[in-house]
């Protein structure tokens, strides 16, 4: 299955850890996620340090497992889709354009636990528990 993944699915995967982040380590999964994913891993790091309670290397570590798994694609591979992205998702959320682009581009559905995904209509967006179940993950 041919996913984006939204920077939420990797706070989740990073914090809470559990089904989110074996999902990604462990499925079989074409992962996704735009550059622009590490400027807002960066904008959140100290947030994410608090959370997870590690300390900078083994938050590093984890990170790095974690993004192994995850095809990171560069803005000029996907900026042909970006009027038509900034123009579904802009108003709602600009901080979204890069992702839906890249689904668009990819011709990928998006993994996001964001409500307002789920009204773009452009691409299929699966929230975590439906995927779980989707993939029957135990």
């Amino acid at each position: 299955m041919k996913l984006v993944l939204d920077t939420n699915i990797l706070f989740s995967a990073l914090i809470a850890g559990g089904k989110t982040r074996k999902l990604i380590i462990t499925g079989n999964h074409d992962l996704h996620a735009p550059e622009y994913t590490f400027t807002e891993l960066e904008n959140h790091q100290d947030e994410i340090e608090k959370k997870t309670k590690l300390d900078k290397s083994d938050l590093q570590l984890l990170l790095n497992i974690i993004l192994e798994q995850i095809n990171i694609t560069p803005k000029p591979e996907f900026e042909n889709q970006l009027p038509k992205a900034e123009k579904t998702m802009g108003e709602v959320d600009p901080d979204d354009v890069p992702f839906l682009a890249l689904a668009l581009h990819l011709k990928a559905d998006i993994w996001s636990d964001d409500k307002h995904f789920q009204k773009q209509g452009k691409v299929n967006v699966w929230k975590t528990p439906e995927l779980i179940k989707h993939l029957n993950i135990k």
